[in-house]
């Protein structure tokens, strides 16, 4: 048998062409804030914090800070792969992917640094005097509410993160201060869980019923239980001075409502508008702590983000369907509370 051995041709040699991959410093600053919704002085502040950690841990994305940073920003700002990947050409979804579990993780290590409870009394007494100012409520300490943040359906217990919309979420307990700065966040529980289950499991309750008590309260709505520390508005106001008192209290407690807007508008993973985010659980409450260290840096280096009122409008009407009274009475010191401050902002 004859055997013929042919020859192989070979290919023509073609050169290995790499796609541009593009950061923010490639971006102008309008390019930026539309892009990744933040100033190019928070994103450098961002590569600092995440280049730090990587210097020790470089993980298996080996793509450099700024490009990691920015297609990791880029996804949070809009909340699509599709886009993020279309906006930032030369990386791949996978590529992406990657860089978001960095980016992410990298914040959420760096939390502690960026959201602060005032447990200080020099904080403390700053606080309560901007609550002061702004809204003419004395002694608050936070204005305290979940919000939800749309998933897909988890692999285990899926009914459970359910909300009463019929959709999977998970419900997630923030407080912020009177610039809207987040000061403790509490991304731990499923879309079916009640907001005064979540507080009641939090260690917020321990903060002011400890041996060393607060000197001040939250303000929190009718999805909460009134409590000496946590004030609610009178549900049935039947009075002028009942009336004053929650007109003030709304006032002053819709600065949480802000918080959420500003985060899910600048942050649209958050949002429903941004699409549901197919991760698990533990994953979408990691983005949510990463988004608020973000929202709080981007404050504090004086990064607005414009909200409408219409957009805000829109947004508490969303959070409303969602929301669910609470059904515990009153405790009497919180009552006994109410009805001095009530008094008090009265000038009786």
């Amino acid at each position: 048998m004859e055997y013929i051995i042919g020859r192989r041709r070979r290919r023509p040699y073609r050169e290995r062409v790499y796609r541009r991959r593009i950061s923010f410093l490639r971006m102008t600053e309008q390019d930026c804030r539309n892009t990744l919704h933040l100033s190019r002085e928070v994103v450098q502040q961002i590569c600092h914090i995440v280049a730090t950690d990587h210097r020790h841990d470089p993980g298996p994305c080996a793509l450099p800070v700024a490009v990691k940073v920015t297609a990791a920003l880029a996804f949070l700002a809009a909340g699509s792969f599709q886009h993020t990947v279309a906006s930032v050409s030369g990386l791949s979804q996978a590529a992406v992917g990657a860089a978001v579990h960095a980016v992410s993780s990298s914040l959420v290590r760096h939390a502690n640094e960026q959201i602060l409870f005032p447990m200080s009394p020099e904080s403390q007494l700053r606080i309560k005097q901007d609550f002061l100012l702004k809204y003419g409520f004395p002694g608050v300490l936070g204005a305290i509410d979940c919000t939800h943040v749309q998933l897909r359906a988890p692999d285990s217990k899926a009914v459970t993160y359910v909300n009463r919309k019929g959709v999977h979420s998970i419900n997630i307990q923030v407080i912020c201060d009177a610039n809207c700065l987040v000061t403790h966040v509490y991304a731990n529980f499923p879309g079916s869980a009640h907001d005064s289950f979540i507080l009641d499991n939090s260690v917020i309750p321990s903060v002011f019923e400890g041996d060393a008590p607060m000197d001040g309260w939250l303000l929190g709505d009718n999805g909460y239980q009134l409590k000496p520390w946590l004030m609610t508005p009178y549900i049935t106001a039947t009075t002028k001075r009942q009336r004053a008192f929650n007109h003030i209290f709304g006032r002053a407690r819709s600065v949480i409502e802000r918080t959420f807007g500003l985060l899910k508008m600048r942050f649209r993973c958050l949002d429903r508008s941004g699409g549901t985010l197919q991760y698990s659980p533990k994953s979408v409450s990691a983005f949510f702590v990463a988004c608020c260290v973000l929202h709080n840096i981007a404050i504090r280096h004086g990064c607005h983000f414009d909200l409408s009122e219409e957009t805000l409008q829109d947004l508490r009407q969303r959070e409303a369907e969602l929301h669910v009274p609470c059904h515990h009475g009153e405790l009497q010191g919180g009552q006994e509370g109410r009805d001095r401050l009530a008094a008090s902002l009265a000038h009786e």
